[in-house]
């Protein structure tokens, strides 16, 4: 999924579906990404709504990245205690609903 304005995509998202059969949540959002000119105009909301609705998830967001973890915990996600890393991100937080 992509939004835009009137300069082209400000932001994308996607959802996959998790097989694993001890997966926490059956969807897992695995893209979420909007660009900095665009915060505050509601593409992030409208992102996450298109993909997922009010589904139950996962997540993995970055643990430094409290704008983010607001925008999450405003959507009913919480953290679930388990931590990992990601490429060059040095902590990683999943977070659940």
């Amino acid at each position: 999924m992509v939004v835009t304005d009137q300069t082209g995509v400000v932001g994308f998202a996607a959802v996959q579906t998790v097989t694993e059969p001890d997966a926490v949540r059956p969807e897992e959002l695995t893209m979420l990404y909007v660009l900095a000119r665009a915060h505050g105009t509601g593409a992030g909301q409208t992102l996450l709504d298109a993909a997922l609705g009010d589904r139950p998830a996962s997540l993995w967001v970055a643990a430094d990245n409290p704008r983010a973890h607001a925008f999450y915990r405003r959507n009913g996600f919480v953290a679930d205690g388990t931590t990992s890393s990601f490429g060059p991100i040095a902590t990683t937080v999943r977070l659940v609903r």
